[in-house]
């Protein structure tokens, strides 16, 4: 199977051992078991914004885990985390006071201290989020909230992997460590027909074989088939993007004589559900003309 797509990765990561060997390799702090939560997280009131996680569960000391596959490139992505991040923090506020014991070993209700439980997120990105040089070579990368003239966290309970899959390029004989094959799995997976010699770990035989394509059921089967031509129109429309966006560039001192062609890419743009701010950044033209566009 294909892991990037939406039923390839939940597929995978339904199953408690993968989950686990992945998140170890991805975060300091090891986990021995993990509990699956409701990938719906609402907010506080009916109104509110709710949040759908790929995957959301937590380990065996309450801290949360939330697990995001995103194929295309968002101008907001790192907000767009945070916002998750929230939800998973709310969903831990208690109703009402809390029951603690005092010095006497007699228990109490007490109001709520705001004790987290410690929430991260990791995001497995089929595209590059930090285009930075100095960032070119990094594939995986730990975000935290840091106090910066102490350059000390401040607060270890919160945090963020960023897994920036077309920036791995280790080649099969070069894979030293369980990340390593992790990353080139999920990376290469889809074009290998077997498990490779090289990753003989017991974890990496039970993650090929819960990705056999020939153990779906017929169901199974169907979704799968219709994630993949999800996964393939989305990267069909990314490509045909730069290629419409790179050929503007050439052209533009053609002034109004792509008015046609920019009105055509817009269109098809947001067919795609590429956000306004999205489209803005690629075409050059301002807000408030591309919501002329769209609602002409």
């Amino acid at each position: 199977m294909n892991p990037r797509t939406d039923f390839g990765f939940k597929k995978i990561f339904e199953n408690e051992d993968l989950l686990i060997s992945f998140v170890n390799e991805m975060l300091p702090e090891k986990v021995v078991h993990i509990d699956y939560l409701s990938p719906e997280q609402l907010g506080l009131k009916a109104e509110d914004r709710k949040a759908v996680y790929d995957i959301y569960c937590k380990n065996e000391n309450g801290k949360r885990f939330i697990l995001e596959m995103q194929v295309t490139p968002q101008p907001h992505f790192v907000e767009r985390s945070l916002f998750y991040m929230s939800h998973a923090i709310l969903s831990q506020v208690p109703k009402g006071k809390v029951k603690r014991k005092n010095g006497k070993g007699k228990e109490m209700k007490v109001p709520w201290d705001y004790a987290i439980d410690g929430v991260y997120i990791i995001g497995i990105l089929d595209f590059k989020l930090f285009p930075e040089e100095c960032a070119a070579d990094i594939t995986v990368e730990y975000i935290q909230l840091v106090r910066k003239k102490a350059k000390i966290a401040l607060a270890d309970k919160f945090g963020m992997v960023t897994v920036e899959l077309p920036k791995f390029r280790k080649e099969k004989a070069e894979l030293s460590t369980v990340q390593d094959k992790w990353l080139y799995s999920l990376k290469n997976m889809e074009r290998l027909s077997e498990c490779p010699e090289e990753m003989n770990e017991n974890i990496f035989k039970e993650l090929y074989k819960k990705a056999t394509i020939n153990n779906l059921t017929v169901e199974e089967m169907k979704t799968y088939q219709k994630s993949i031509l999800e996964y393939d129109d989305v990267i069909l429309s990314m490509n045909y993007v730069e290629k419409m966006a790179e050929e503007r560039g050439i052209g533009i001192g053609e002034e109004r004589g792509i008015k046609k062609e920019q009105i055509k890419f817009v269109r098809n743009c947001r067919k795609h559900n590429m956000s306004v701010d999205q489209i803005a950044k690629l075409t050059g033209l301002r807000v408030e003309e591309i919501h002329a566009i769209l609602t002409d």
